[in-house]
């Protein structure tokens, strides 16, 4: 019997957000941004623990309404995201978890998750033929790849190198579902290399193991710039709404 462990890393700065607070603590449809997404964790019911790990100087996390949840347990973090994620399995195997363990690691600051996704990637590694499982959605929009060599007027933001063909790309979201033994391993090798790694999918495509890709839904964004906020709080309005 294998045991189901959630990564939340948790330590953004909110740079591209253009806030002096973390995104994470962002308050959205009532609640921190952080709080939505542990409470979409913890409504699942099949999580060993969800570990958050937080910078060092974080003050905010005991704030958080899920943070007295005896599930939930804040770490300190990395001063990367894959260092924080590499620090949660490392709590984790201190528990004495198996290699075998899945992990399911998301972003901190993507609210709009839903028990309908989080069931599907648990359906999918019932399958003992999966290498891991991956959440996205496909491209649906025309992709461009912008001239970053010649020099664009002052008006432009980019300028257009060419168009991109968008067959078989999808947008790669999270939760993202791996062994805790492969995925320790996969980042440990990109680390080494010198890979940097935007995800843990591309460390596990890195150290020659291909996940599944599963759709979720498009409304799963991330929280990374100011115009997000509005559309994240709509969407978590009409969900509470739907749930009375």
């Amino acid at each position: 019997m294998t045991d189901l462990w959630a990564v939340i890393p948790a330590g953004g700065k909110g740079l591209r957000f253009g806030s002096q607070e973390p995104k994470q603590y962002t308050v959205v449809a009532g609640r921190p941004v952080l709080d939505h997404v542990l409470a979409a964790f913890l409504k699942l019911k099949v999580f060993k623990a969800v570990i958050v790990p937080v910078p060092a100087d974080d003050r905010r996390f005991d704030e958080l309404a899920t943070s007295s949840d005896g599930c939930v347990y804040p770490i300190q973090g990395g001063a990367e995201r894959v260092d924080s994620v590499q620090a949660g399995i490392d709590w984790i195997r201190a528990q004495g978890a198996g290699a075998d363990d899945w992990v399911f690691v998301h972003d901190g600051a993507r609210p709009l998750i839903t028990q309908y996704e989080l069931h599907g990637l648990v359906n999918a590694i019932e399958s003992s033929r999966c290498p891991g499982v991956v959440l996205g959605v496909p491209v649906a929009d025309t992709l461009k790849r912008v001239d970053q060599i010649s020099p664009c007027p002052e008006e432009s933001d980019s300028c257009i190198a060419e168009t991109v063909d968008r067959t078989g790309l999808w947008h790669a979201m999270t939760p993202q579902v791996f062994r805790l033994g492969e995925l320790s391993d996969a980042l440990q090798a990109a680390k080494q290399s010198g890979l940097v790694v935007t995800d843990e999918s591309q460390a596990m495509e890195a150290n020659g193991r291909l996940p599944w890709l599963i759709r979720g839904r498009s409304s799963n964004i991330k929280l990374t710039y100011p115009e997000d906020l509005e559309l994240i709080e709509a969407l978590l309005s009409a969900q509470e709404d739907a749930s009375l």
